[in-house]
């Protein structure tokens, strides 16, 4: 087993609440706006020893279903990680100050510092370049230790990467002095993007954002935002996207898969098909969803799109009667079709556990209403907390919800097998159907 930490970035203040050592070495540990975060390379088990420096009583650590019981000590606590991974340490039921301790498998093939095409970020230090713009071929490298503070745009650009295992951070824009701020990382209308192993924070927007892209691969990314508004990955008019392994504490929807109109996204009306979100752990806080397809739905077709092996470990109440933590919200013409859940654990969700809708919303902006049909839930359990309702409703008559498969879901182990069980309320829908 070997454990990689890196250099504490020169300038930046450690966590005032928590102390880490994995394997015995120390870990520097982050800050930002809801959260503190560490990270490091595991290839193997590790001992991790956690020092709290305020009073608590009970510790949790999440996903569950890693079963990682921690022993509170004096002044902290212990527990053992098995496998490289994202990990929620939760104190007292406090959902204002976590700890995530995130530990990556070792990096392969890092670019060296002079390569041609590399912007390349040292670690241990602090760089400020601003927005940066890629042009095709080129990689934005952030070493483990960097923090960079600023954005990342490529247009047109095919074959662009942004990697490495530092942080990039918006905090620099401040919403509070005004400052709308760029998304951290946008793309339009390249092919083949390449975004991995990042540390996205306090994002003052939606965080990482393709648009009209073909061939995304976003691997191992952590983000943190706490900007209402703050989504972590939005796929806007993609094609052949796949998100995987990555961890989400947001202020709005974790995944979110939309189509804007051209003219309003340059080229995101285009039709949506192959999208793959898988083994992520998300957090959603308010507003918003846990993983989402809409409400923007301008485009013909939106088709093949999967959520699979997820753990939704919070998804807060938002009280606007929108937040769900498994939703489509089709507020425009598309035809959705060929959607596949399966395997998710949801653990914590306060609002809506399914909730599909045909309708007209504040963000809608197509005349014409669309459908949703060809749905398949399968092994969906809610582990722990709250039994939320859940909602099926079309349009009218020509705007249906069609074929909707619920196989096996379960609630704390028991098997649902009715709308009425579920709390489901089905309307202007046709064949749902419990297995």
């Amino acid at each position: 087993m070997s454990i990689k930490v890196y250099p504490a970035p020169e300038g930046i203040d450690p966590s005032p609440d928590f102390r880490l050592r994995v394997g015995g070495r120390p870990v520097f540990v982050h800050a930002c706006s809801c959260a503190s975060y560490a990270m490091f390379e595991l290839d193997g088990p590790a001992e991790v020893e956690v020092e709290v420096a305020f009073p608590f009583e009970r510790a949790v650590v999440r996903p569950l279903r890693h079963g990682v019981q921690p022993d509170v000590t004096e002044g902290g606590l212990r527990f053992r990680l098995e496998r490289p991974g994202g990990l929620s340490v939760e104190l007292d039921g406090d959902l204002r100050r976590p700890l995530f301790v995130w530990a990556a498998p070792p990096e392969q093939d890092a670019p060296a510092p002079d390569a041609d095409g590399v912007h390349y970020f040292a670690g241990g230090a602090v760089h400020e370049p601003g927005l940066m713009e890629l042009a095709a071929g080129e990689t934005v490298y952030i070493e483990g230790g960097a923090v960079v503070r600023g954005a990342v745009l490529a247009e047109g650009a095919d074959g662009v990467t942004v990697r490495g295992r530092g942080v990039l951070d918006g905090s620099a824009w401040s919403r509070e002095r005004g400052e709308r701020g760029p998304q951290l990382l946008r793309f339009i209308d390249c092919r083949n993007v390449r975004v991995e192993g990042l540390a996205l924070i306090d994002s003052p927007r939606w965080t990482l954002v393709p648009v009209g892209c073909d061939g995304v691969s976003i691997r191992g990314v952590r983000i943190i935002t706490d900007h209402v508004g703050g989504d972590g990955v939005d796929l806007v008019g993609c094609s052949n996207a796949v998100v995987e392994d990555c961890f989400f504490r947001t202020a709005d929807d974790c995944v979110a898969v939309k189509a804007f109109a051209r003219g309003e996204q340059e080229c995101g009306g285009r039709d949506v098909r192959n999208i793959r979100v898988r083994r992520c752990v998300c957090w959603n806080a308010r507003p918003g969803n846990g993983v989402e397809i809409g409400y923007e739905t301008r485009c013909d077709s939106m088709s093949d799109i999967a959520f699979e092996d997820l753990d939704l470990i919070h998804v807060e109440h938002e009280g606007w009667q929108s937040g769900g933590a498994l939703t489509i919200h089709n507020g425009d013409r598309a035809e959705i079709t060929n959607v596949r859940y399966e395997d998710i654990r949801i653990e914590d969700a306060r609002e809506k556990l399914i909730d599909l809708k045909v309708l007209f919303a504040r963000y809608s902006r197509d005349e014409q209403r669309g459908r949703i049909r060809d749905v398949h839930f399968k092994d969906i359990a809610v582990v722990d907390g709250q039994f939320p309702v859940s909602i099926i409703r079309g349009w009218e008559a020509e705007h249906l919800i069609e074929n909707v498969t619920i196989e096996n879901l379960t609630v704390r182990g028991r098997h649902i097998r009715s709308a009425s069980e579920a709390k489901m309320v089905v309307e202007l829908a046709r064949n749902v159907r419990f297995e």
